[in-house]
């Protein structure tokens, strides 16, 4: 004769479904979140990418991305309200200086900020690269980037080659995008 479980027993050993969906969810938001670092994270030497995009300067000139093929472009985006956008502004200047005569374009996309404040702090540091006026953060959305300030390295074929999103140091920059450069 079978032996019969005793109904707490079963209830027991079985997970209810509400745990398993919660395990599922747990699951998936680490896959997911693996999957988007490898997107948007450091790319690898031979990540493929390619993104485009066009957006305003402040006299309302359209810029596209795509019109710097050729030419390695580290876009930078920033805002005038943040404080680490700020600091870094004299070292990302310094960088352009030193790497311009390599075929390095800088565009510096001014996001999700207001244009006086903005126009007042390209005049204070001299940026003697494009900037962009990106008030709806489109430019933003394209790199999908979730904090200011991010730079991304586009390479000569208008591929993403580099991501950084946080304060980018004079070390990181000669150490992850000068070898890049000649590629």
């Amino acid at each position: 004769m079978a032996r019969r479980r005793a109904p707490n027993q079963s209830r027991k050993n079985r997970l209810s479904p509400v745990m398993v969906a919660a395990i599922v969810l747990v699951v998936v938001v680490l896959v997911a979140s693996f999957a988007f670092q490898g997107l948007i994270g450091v790319s690898p030497a031979n990540r493929r990418n390619q993104v485009d995009f066009v957006s305003n300067d402040f006299s309302g000139k359209p810029v596209h991305l795509s019109d710097y093929r050729g030419r390695p472009v580290l876009v930078h985006l920033w805002a005038s309200w943040c404080p680490p956008c700020r600091a870094e502004m004299p070292d990302l200047i310094k960088y352009y200086n030193a790497h311009q005569a390599e075929g390095l374009v800088l565009l510096a996309v001014d996001t999700s900020d207001q244009a006086n404040p903005a126009q007042q702090f390209v005049r204070e540091q001299q940026m003697p690269f494009p900037v962009l006026f990106d008030p709806s953060g489109a430019v933003q959305q394209v790199f999908g980037a979730n904090g200011l300030p991010s730079t991304f390295l586009i390479d000569r074929d208008g591929n993403l080659r580099f991501t950084h999103t946080g304060q980018i140091s004079p070390a990181i920059l000669e150490q992850r995008v000068t070898p890049l450069l000649s590629q």
